[in-house]
């Protein structure tokens, strides 16, 4: 009997980082949005950092509320992208194709994805932003291992 548990093939868990920020009610998307993805029991939740507002870039608006999440999950980066937009999109996330910089209810963007570099599904991971923004740095800073 314990040969044949040893013999069961194991899922492989991809570990990866978000990027989670809102300027529209962002202690309540924020809060919705982590609820939405511990629900989706498809991805473990492992570390949040703390909040940290920021300043929005390319537009004039409302402050940003952001954190980073450190996750878990068997699924592929395809498959997680999308997960992670239909729950933006459960938010109330509305997407401008001809202008990225808008306000927004919930953005949750994946930043690294394992060890990766390159490009998957036309995404470059990590994310070249890392070095770019604090409000990118300061939160990762936090729970990166």
């Amino acid at each position: 009997m314990l040969g044949s548990l040893l013999n069961v093939p194991q899922k492989t868990m991809n570990k990866f980082y978000v990027l989670v920020g809102s300027n529209i009610e962002p202690q309540e998307n924020i809060k919705k949005g982590l609820n939405l993805i511990k629900e989706t029991n498809k991805i473990i939740l492992e570390a949040v950092s703390n909040e940290h507002i920021s300043q929005a870039v390319g537009m004039d608006s409302d402050d940003f509320l952001n954190l980073a999440l450190r996750c878990t999950t068997s699924l592929n980066f395809k498959d997680t992208r999308n997960l992670l937009k239909d729950i933006e999109t459960s938010c109330g996330r509305e997407r401008d194709p001809n202008n990225k910089f808008t306000p927004r209810t919930l953005d949750l963007d994946i930043i690294i994805w394992n060890d990766f570099e390159g490009i998957i599904d036309g995404y470059q991971l990590p994310d070249p932003d890392i070095n770019k923004y604090d409000f990118i740095q300061k939160p990762l800073a936090e729970i990166l291992n």
